[in-house]
């Protein structure tokens, strides 16, 4: 930096020295100037008729306002650069017409988020003769102007504002009280003021060597530390030329540089750079020129995360509190809102650090982003929309704890002081049963189903909450009552102590099998089939049983085939295998007046088929029976074909058709008189008798 100051000025002199008259003495320093550090007048706003003054831009380096007498009067405009120009300007109205015409409007900056506009203007009532006012944006509109209040503004001067990109430290030009000697320009001092939650300190002026005692238009880089501003000191080659000063780590700021790649022999002023901090816009001879800034002025590394708060359903834009600290010691850097019209944010990191960004809105989600600039070595940019949302989605799983299959039930949802807010079924084929939960409560969900213990759990979802889908399995134990179930021998009444029982849940996909004359839990609400076998010389049984909803065991009366509540258990008696033994088969059913077997007829008759594949030697009669309804002559007939289709549905399984013969019987060998509906159902029937068999002599 030293060496390019000496050679710089070592150039200035040499002109000086052999110039001839002073305005040529002028041009040839201008050439020397723009040959070193070339400046490009930005023809799409400078206009030759009129002056354009003081830019300001956004921190992504799209948006541009300015001052300018276009109009007649000093008036803001904004244009925004598009297909790698400047647009057509745009009249800030809002503002421009708030006054009266012969109002003074100058000195505009963006905050760095381009959700405000800094400025100062001599509007009625104020506090004195300029005061600094602000303007928010409300989608592509401005608000009217807002003064900053008594806490800044003074009876006097108060102007050019520019403001941090935290928006916690405001620099800005009061009237200079030390002016220098023989200077004719309007002096200002730069002043500072910090925003607390109380609102804005007292202003202090920045100490020595920044004010010297005719300064104008400061303007804080978007790092927070390198503050630009004018100056007319000695040392300067024009009138009020361009210096930069930088914040050290201890809090004071440095000797001001002078900027020579955009000093020049006319007043050099109101300096704006983007966050990328590689152009600068100022204001010179009544135009906006812009100039490539060298490396060794550039600012510290930026980086520009910017995006709209939306409701991540309706996709509108939200107004939300946001939270920057550093990540490693948790510091407060920074808090500020984004825009409350549409949502939209822009906020500038320094380099070298890494941070967490949180997002915060009453009655809504939160956002938690994690950025690491320790090594950024450029400037960058990140697009980040974060959709926060209202309602969390909690997926409710709930199932057999023992079966794993899903369950029908009725979820509650209680909030934290108790009031019901939702009701929700669960349908008891779907896994997932989902439920909403607005955000900013804590939560009691109970669950419950028919003959199964209720359970709940809870859900906070107050505080930072990040996530919207939660997942909870609830496994619903259920209700069982004991049933006693004994085995006994048909003819002897004695236990089968070797007995198996098969136990086939009606109700739900369960088989329990245990050996039998136990006690067994079942569940309450459900109905069964037991069945009974043993492998030392028995044939088989079962029943149909079931278990009410209020915890009594029903069985079905052989006599009456009515379901009866019966408290002393299930007694099935086995058949010991013996030649000339008969065994009616249970739930036999055929088509009316057809021999057609019902499919539900298959589970009694594949008991038949074990039976015979347990004993090779086992030869049976299957005969069929009828009752008296219809001639005899059909009744045979009937029974005949019936007989015949059972054989054929158990030779079809890998029984030899030699071990079994049919008979039909028709009317002619009734148990019990065909004098009702009942007698006559038990009249219909199936019976097998056991035509030879050889039993082992363990059997």
């Amino acid at each position: 930096m030293k060496k390019i100051t000496i050679s710089f000025l070592s150039i200035i002199a040499c002109f000086f020295a052999f110039s001839s008259n002073a305005q040529s003495e002028k041009d040839s320093i201008e050439q020397v100037l723009d040959s070193l550090y070339p400046k490009k007048i930005v023809s799409e706003i400078s206009t030759d008729q009129h002056t354009e003054y003081a830019p300001s831009i956004s921190a992504n380096g799209r948006t541009l306002i300015y001052e300018s007498n276009k109009d007649g009067s000093w008036k803001l405009y904004l244009t925004r650069f598009e297909n790698d120009q400047w647009s057509n300007e745009i009249p800030l109205d809002s503002i421009n017409n708030y006054g009266d015409s012969i109002d003074v409007i100058s000195g505009p900056n963006f905050s760095y988020d381009g959700n405000r506009i800094y400025f100062h203007a001599s509007f009625d009532g104020g506090y004195g003769s300029e005061d600094i006012f602000y303007s928010e944006r409300v989608g592509d509109s401005w608000t009217k102007p807002q003064n900053l209040g008594p806490d800044v503004n003074s009876r006097s001067f108060d102007g050019f504002p520019t403001i941090t990109t935290d928006g916690k430290t405001l620099y800005f030009a009061r009237n200079s009280k030390n002016i220098p000697e023989g200077v004719s320009e309007f002096c200002y001092e730069i002043y500072a003021t910090q925003k607390t939650d109380s609102g804005w300190t007292e202003p202090t002026a920045l100490p020595y060597p920044v004010n010297l005692g005719c300064e104008k238009a400061p303007k804080i880089m978007a790092d927070n530390r390198t503050l630009i501003f004018a100056s007319y000191r000695e040392g300067g080659i024009g009138g009020f030329d361009l210096y930069q000063t930088q914040l050290n780590a201890d809090g004071d700021w440095t000797t001001p540089v002078p900027l020579e790649y955009v000093n020049t022999t006319d007043n050099d002023l109101f300096s704006c750079i983007s966050a990328s901090g590689d152009l600068m816009y100022f204001s010179k001879q009544n135009d906006i020129y812009s100039v490539e800034i060298p490396q060794e002025f550039r600012q510290f590394q930026n980086v520009t995360i910017q995006g709209v708060i939306r409701d991540a359903d309706s996709k509108e834009g939200l107004a939300a509190k946001m939270r920057i600290t550093d990540a490693n010691t948790s510091e407060m850097i920074s808090s500020f809102d984004n825009n409350p019209s549409d949502g939209f944010y822009s906020i500038v990191l320094s380099a070298g650090r890494a941070y967490n960004l949180e997002v915060r809105k009453d009655d809504y989600s939160s956002a938690l982003y994690y950025y690491d600039l320790r090594d950024i070595e450029s400037y960058q940019e990140y697009e980040q929309n974060i959709d926060l949302f209202t309602t969390a989605h909690l997926n409710v799983n709930i199932y057999d704890i023992e079966l794993y299959d899903p369950l029908k039930a009725k979820i509650t949802v209680k909030n934290d002081i108790g009031r019901t807010i939702d009701v929700v079924e669960s349908d008891g084929v779907n896994w997932k049963t989902k439920v909403d939960l607005p955000i900013g409560s804590a939560y009691t969900i109970k669950v419950e189903s028919e003959n199964f213990k209720p359970k709940s759990f809870s859900i906070d979802l107050t505080g930072l909450i990040l996530y919207r889908v939660y997942e909870e399995d609830i496994e619903l134990v259920p209700e069982k009552v004991g049933v006693p179930i004994n085995v006994k021998d048909l003819l002897s009444d004695g236990s089968v102590s070797s007995s198996q029982l098969i136990i086939r849940n009606k109700t739900r996909n369960e088989e329990i099998v245990i050996s039998g004359n136990q006690t067994i839990n079942l569940r309450v609400g459900d109905r069964y089939m037991v069945e009974a076998s043993s492998d030392r010389g028995y044939a088989f049984n079962s029943t149909e049983i079931g278990i009410s909803n209020e915890g009594k065991l029903q069985t079905i009366n052989e006599e009456t085939g009515e379901i009866e509540e019966d408290s002393k258990g299930v007694e099935l008696k086995l058949q010991p295998l013996a030649k000339d033994a008969n065994l009616t088969l249970k739930d036999i059913y055929f088509e009316s007046n057809s021999s057609a077997l019902f499919e539900s007829s298959f589970e009694e008759l594949d008991r038949v088929i074990k039976l015979m594949k347990s004993y090779p030697s086992m030869k049976i009669e299957i005969a069929a029976h009828t009752d008296d309804v219809g001639s005899a002559a059909y009744n045979t007939r009937l029974s005949q074909e019936r007989a015949n289709s059972v054989i054929s549905y158990i030779t079809g399984n890998s029984i030899a058709e030699g071990r079994l013969i049919s008979k039909g019987y028709g009317e002619s060998k009734p148990v019990v008189a065909n004098d009702s509906e009942e007698n006559r159902a038990k009249n219909r029937r199936v019976e097998l008798k056991i035509l030879d068999i050889q039993l082992a002599q363990n059997d």
